[in-house]
């Protein structure tokens, strides 16, 4: 059993040692060249060369042909302008792996006979010992090859097919000292190059990164700089490592240098200066990425520009399905500080992937080996030996759509429009730039420009098409439970009621006061009217204004219906009454809370029959050990939650939904009513929870960005029944919107939704009504840390908004082990309402008739006092009337005639007296009951039982 242990331990070392270093075999295996009309591929394990055609020059897209020379391992390829049609021709570097010779070939190949052997011709360059290190590169005019090996450099003569110069290359002299060179990497302009690798000093013992400057016509050495600080230890550069793997690469105006370098995991960028004569450099540059980074430099080129630059990195973090990635930097110039360049974009990327690429079993990811540029078109040679062509694509457009050319080892990435919410002012391989705020782009035609949007409307960063979130509102059902109003008695309530307490008239006619004073107003109208009618002449109205008094009289609850005058007071109290009566209906229907409003809410909405507490409990049993139902009804309600994603373009097949679980893998769950499309610039999904504890994430694939999302919880209702109980399991419908202004969704957020149970507890109103038992789950929906990832792009680069190929959204749901309990209960049932309206009623009656009685025990006697009565004005009256009387007897009493005997006179004179003081009594009485004092005093003929004397003789005129 050891044994087998130590051989798989040994298994395993080998194969992670085999994914860590690549074989001599497999990293010379295949090369490839790029022109602008064709892509050339030489596989030295096939034996085979592969041509694809990438424009329209040619029928035939693809040709592969087999090497008749099987025992030339190739070292470099560099394709030379066509002379005729279908006629490929390009120059190889090889190594006759017998003679361990270097060879140098033109091949030619029609591609119309892509059946036929190609044509071949050989020139032997060096016959001496093995080369590890050869590089081949022709100059821009086509007219010398350059060879650039171990042990010696050389020029071809391509037109005269002759070496015009070999030099070797181990007597070069650096600073003090003379030593052999091992190149690694190698570029030239016209009549210059620029070589880089090690120079050996010591018995090859030590080493230096060293760049060397040569001219091209003579060959020879200008200049020598050292590119890093320190020597390095040992002769592992003398063979080839992939540890210290180098790449070179010069600007198109031939100004500026990159040097990869793997070991150091750096790329160096080296500023030229001079003329043809004398080249020197002026000044490194250091581009250093995180240490988490394995291969950063192992090719570096420039694209069709002074200032990009494209970095290859071996094994990076990146999210896609790729291990490797190519970083593209603008604007790389001098005065930059160590470490401060970041990339401008990457590929792959949200909207370039290579997931199309069928990969092997062996290799979880794609990993790249060499990236080749021509015309800023980009070229990507895969470790598998696949091939993928990404051309540059025309402003307004992104070379993003993976097609197998005749399902072959050629990928090429097709231009298509700028999706949704991004655009490209220029050409080039890269991804389009995402709109910047207040700007769209819908996605449906090449955009140059993003169009601008309307001010009102929701345009954050990328936005597809305008949106208006008041359509996607927050809302709850759970709100704060209202404290008890400050005066919960009865009695207070109707006493205060009489004082408005908003000053609005809307508000002063719904309040007794305003009502009392109006009956006021009406009772004084009424008073003067009889007033006016009792001082006027006898009118037939007058026979009314009795009738009135009478009325008056049996209404008056004050005086008991002795006067008229409390029938008119009668008539406010019940006006206040009334209002009692009806302020006490309306009082008594406002409770409970959730189904009736407060009295005139408009005026006032803490005027309800309600008194409220509430606490934080814990869901303990009661003494008989039991529960209550709805604790079960809530923890059994499904939950759906239904997601809206707003202003983005993502589809429903671009959704998946799983459950995370503490152990194993996650499980999937469906989604359903999916209403995403790219017709629409918002849309919603839903799901079904498993739990009230669910740790669900959901990812959204593609190349959109997300400008909002709204979380909806949703829950069925349910009701149970007992003899004493209803308990109302209500629906849960609760939505949160979620937005940064601005800016997008981050591209991976957290979100946790908080259960708390809230159960409202409400007391009968009467007493053989049930009590309500009401839950309801009130979820707290936040997000973790921040929303947008502003500010992490802001620090580490904003080519990291591209290079995620999905949005992740984690939510975690937590249930609260504690509960809301709130309780309500009536201020006042309906019989003691009853008892205390109409106790209310009797004091106010009460009141009035104390008012009317304390006027007559002690306001009348003073007013009496203080001004003359009618009393006494009447007895002046009979006096002053009884004198007068006796005044005129006496004078008319010789005018007399005696027509009458003494007693008939006697007799009719005191008929007549008698008759005339009654009606001056009644007169006089009538005016005490009115208390009014009549304007003229009618004449009063005091009564005398004394009848008249014999003498006298009246002769009365009637």
């Amino acid at each position: 059993m050891e044994i087998i242990f130590l051989l798989l331990v040994f298994i395993y070392k080998c194969s992670t040692l085999a994914m860590k270093y690549e074989s001599k075999e497999d990293i010379h295996d295949f090369k490839v060249a790029l022109s602008d009309h064709f892509i050339v591929g030489a596989s030295n394990l096939r034996k085979t060369y592969i041509f694809y055609s990438i424009s329209n020059i040619i029928q035939n897209s693809s040709c592969i042909i087999n090497n008749p020379y099987v025992e030339l391992n190739i070292y470099g390829l560099s394709i030379l302008t066509m002379k005729q049609n279908n006629l490929v021709t390009f120059v190889q570097l090889a190594e006759n792996k017998t003679s361990k010779s270097a060879v140098l070939s033109r091949v030619t190949m029609d591609l119309i006979t892509c059946a036929k052997d190609p044509q071949l011709q050989h020139t032997t360059v060096w016959n001496e010992d093995h080369q590890e290190h050869m590089f081949l590169k022709v100059d821009p005019q086509e007219k010398y090859a350059y060879i650039f090996a171990d042990s010696f450099i050389l020029s071809y003569d391509l037109f005269t097919d002759r070496i015009t110069q070999i030099n070797r290359t181990n007597s070069i002299i650096f600073g003090n000292n003379y030593g052999s060179f091992t190149p690694y990497a190698f570029d030239l302009k016209n009549d210059w190059a620029a070589v880089a690798g090690f120079h050996l000093i010591q018995n090859n013992s030590r080493s230096k990164q060293c760049l060397y400057i040569f001219e091209l016509q003579p060959l020879r050495v200008i200049n020598v700089s050292s590119i890093g600080m320190n020597d390095i230890q040992g002769s592992e550069r003398i063979g080839y490592n992939q540890d210290y793997d180098m790449s070179l690469s010069i600007n198109p105006s031939g100004t500026t240098l990159a040097i990869g370098e793997v070991q150091l995991n750096k790329v160096t960028v080296a500023y030229m200066d001079g003329n043809k004569l004398a080249r020197f450099v002026t000044k490194f540059h250091e581009i250093t990425e995180s240490e988490i980074w394995n291969g950063f430099g192992r090719s570096a080129i420039w694209l069709n520009d002074d200032e990009t630059l494209a970095i290859l990195v071996l094994k990076s973090t990146s999210h896609n399905s790729s291990q490797s990635e190519i970083q593209v930097y603008k604007n790389v110039v001098r005065n930059r500080a160590r470490g401060a360049i970041i990339p401008s974009f990457i590929i792959p990327n949200i909207q370039q992937t290579l997931d199309g690429i069928q990969r092997s079993k062996s290799w979880r990811k794609h990993s790249f080996r060499r990236i080749r540029t021509r015309s800023n078109n980009l070229l990507i040679l895969l470790r598998n030996g696949d091939i993928v062509y990404i051309p540059s694509a025309d402003a307004g457009f992104c070379s993003m759509k993976l097609v197998s050319i005749d399902s072959r080892s050629l990928y090429v990435l097709q231009p298509k429009p700028c999706v949704s919410g991004t655009y490209k002012n220029t050409s080039g391989p890269g991804p389009c730039t995402i709109c910047p705020p207040n700007t769209k782009n819908p996605g449906n035609y090449p955009s140059i420009k993003c169009q601008s949007c309307n001010s009102s409307a929701f345009c954050p960063l990328g936005a597809s098409d305008e949106v208006n979130l008041t359509e996607f509102n927050s809302y709850i059902q759970t709100f704060s439970y209202p404290d008890t109003p400050t005066i919960d008695d009865y009695d207070d309530l109707l006493l205060l009621n009489f004082f408005p307490t908003n000053i609005k008239f809307s508000c002063l006619v719904f309040t007794p006061l305003f009502w009392t004073v109006i009956a006021t107003a009406l009772c004084l109208m009424m008073w003067s009217i009889m007033f006016l009618i009792k001082h006027r002449r006898p009118t037939p109205i007058d026979i009314y204004r009795q009738r009135a008094k009478v009325i008056f009289k049996h209404n008056d609850l004050i005086g008991e219906g002795e006067r008229w005058i409390g029938g008119l007071a009668s008539i406010v109290i019940f006006t206040i009454i009334i209002y009692c009566a009806i302020f006490a209906f309306f009082f008594f229907v406002s409770y409970p809370i959730e189904t009736s409003e407060a009295v005139h809410k408009e005026c006032d909405n803490n005027r309800r029959n309600s008194k409220f507490d509430n606490a934080l409990q814990l869901p303990l049993p009661g003494i008989d050990g039991t529960y209550w139902k709805i604790f079960n009804m809530l923890n059994k309600q499904p939950f759906t939650m239904t997601i809206h994603l707003i202003n983005t373009r993502a589809q429903c097949n671009d959704i998946i939904v799983e459950r995370n679980r503490h152990t194993g893998t996650p499980l999937s769950i469906v989604e359903t009513n999916c209403t995403l499309s790219l017709n629409s610039s918002s849309g919603s999904f839903s799901f079904d929870l498993p739990t009230h504890t669910s740790n669900v994430r959901i990812g959204i694939s593609g190349p959109y960005f997300i400008g909002a999302l709204r979380l909806c919880l949703h829950g069925k209702s349910d009701v149970e029944t007992e003899d004493s109980a209803l308990h109302r399991l209500h629906e849960l419908d609760v939505c949160t919107l979620f937005y940064t202004n601005n800016q997008t969704i981050g591209l991976a957020t957290v979100f946790i939704v908080r259960l708390i149970k809230v159960i409202n507890v409400t007391k009968p109103l009467t007493r053989n009504d049930r009590t309500y038992y009401d839950g309801i789950w009130a979820p707290f929906i936040t997000y973790t840390d921040i929303l947008s990832d502003e500010l992490f792009f802001a620090e580490r680069g904003e080519y990291l908004r591209y290079d995620s190929k999905e949005t992740t959204i984690n939510i975690q749901f937590t249930e609260e082990i504690y509960f809301v309990q709130n309780n309500q209960s009536p201020i006042i049932r309906r019989g003691a309402l009853f008892f205390r309206t109409v106790l209310f009623s009797f004091s106010l009656i009460e009141i009035f008739a104390m008012v009317f009685l304390l006027y007559k025990l002690w306001f009348h006697p003073i007013h009496r006092r203080v001004s003359p009565s009618h009393n006494d004005l009447v007895e002046n009256e009979l006096q002053t009337s009884q004198a007068q009387i006796s005044i005129d007897l006496n004078s008319q009493s010789s005018k007399f005639r005696p027509l009458l005997t003494p007693e008939s006179a006697n007799s009719r004179f005191r008929r007549d007296l008698k008759l005339k003081t009654y009606e001056n009594i009644e007169n006089w009485q009538r005016t005490k009951n009115d208390k009014k004092i009549p304007l003229k005093s009618e004449i009063i003929v005091e009564y005398v039982d004394n009848p008249l004397s014999s003498e006298c003789r009246i002769q009365s005129s009637e």
